[in-house]
């Protein structure tokens, strides 16, 4: 008997220290953790969870990188976490992982949602308060869009979960430009001009004197 309890004990325990089971259908998507208590949290807080997802930048524009930072607020820690980017424009494809992920640290990993590298969570169970990674924004505009997470803190035990936690939305703007700025160009144009108008009053000032 306790060889069969073992048996069943022994994967749970594996799916939990080797991360998020992307391969579970509907995880990508819906991002409903059904593996942990049936997708039922039993965390007593959940429309106030202790962590948060913050982006170095509120832009993001084709091609260019953010880092995400997912932290547990006053020292929380967590166990367990897997995140996406999001379109936020309900006309769009909100279900769908937008954009890539690199830069995991030791304790984390990338993970493929159809496309590699599109979501990232942990890969152990080791206490944590804070990780970072970089995100790297697709070549086109996706409109508005958020990071998206769950975050399982683990104690008492993996039941107690927080779905829906979610970043600022980040807005798309246009690549930066390498040309000249317009504004030192205004700046030019009036120092040549004061240039010459201080030249010819001085030499109105000389004919003057003669």
């Amino acid at each position: 008997m306790y060889a069969i309890l073992l048996l069943f004990l022994v994967p749970a325990a594996l799916a939990y220290s080797r991360g998020p089971p992307v391969a579970n259908a509907g995880l990508c998507s819906d991002m409903i953790p059904t593996d942990h208590n049936g997708g039922v949290s039993l965390a007593t807080d959940m429309d106030n969870p202790p962590y948060t997802i913050t982006t170095s930048s509120d832009m993001y524009y084709a091609g260019g990188t953010v880092t995400v930072t997912i932290a547990g607020m006053g020292a929380t820690m967590f166990k367990g976490f897997f995140i996406q980017a999001r379109r936020t424009n309900l006309s769009m494809d909100t279900d769908e992982a937008i954009g890539t992920f690199s830069g995991a640290p030791n304790g984390t990993q990338l993970l493929e949602c159809t496309v590699a590298n599109s979501a990232w969570g942990h890969s152990n169970s080791d206490e944590r308060t804070t990780v970072e990674a970089t995100w790297n924004a697709p070549m086109q505009d996706e409109g508005p869009i958020m990071f998206k997470a769950i975050i399982v803190k683990g104690v008492p035990n993996r039941s107690h979960f927080y779905m829906n936690v979610t970043s600022d939305v980040m807005d798309f703007t246009q690549t930066p430009s390498t040309t000249p700025s317009s504004t030192a160009s205004s700046v030019t144009v009036p120092l040549v001009l004061m240039t010459t108008i201080a030249l010819g009053l001085a030499a109105l000032l000389a004919a003057r004197r003669q």
